[in-house]
């Protein structure tokens, strides 16, 4: 674990204050790789120490530290995303097979509204009057609930 004041010669900065800036940065990034030590010292970790050396690269490069921030966030937040999909099976499960029942169900309601509208325009139902009982007329709304 290394202190603001290394992680300031690490990075090749002037000041403190411009180390400290970089962790606040990237602070939900690396937040897993810090912790506080004696008297409430910021200590980071190895792999927190990797993504500031990246940070400051992209700085160096002519990125405004926000926009370096940016990346360093958006790359972290797709890497996640891809560990998740391959950690989880319900997850690949669940995007690859599609929720039969439900498909099943929503034919049904479509086939039900159809036959309503074509009865409808087919003069079928007047106004006042029900072709249908009310629980059959809002049998899609209760099943949602």
């Amino acid at each position: 674990m290394k202190s603001v004041r290394q992680i300031k010669d690490i990075l090749g900065l002037d000041t403190i204050h411009q180390a400290r800036n970089r962790i606040k940065a990237v602070e939900e990034v690396i937040q897993p790789y810090m912790k506080r030590g004696e008297n409430n010292e910021i200590l980071v970790g190895e792999e927190g120490i990797s993504v500031l050396s990246r940070l400051q690269d992209l700085y160096e490069s002519g990125l405004l530290l926000s926009e370096a921030a940016e990346v360093i966030k958006s790359d972290n937040s797709s890497e996640k995303g891809e560990e998740d999909d391959m950690d989880s099976y319900t997850s690949t499960i669940n995007r690859n097979k599609p929720d039969t029942a439900m498909i099943d169900y929503l034919m049904e309601e479509v086939s039900f509204q159809r036959d309503l509208i074509l009865t409808m325009a087919e003069g079928g139902v007047e106004e006042g009057e029900d072709k249908l009982s009310p629980e059959e007329e809002d049998k899609w709304r209760t099943e949602w609930l």
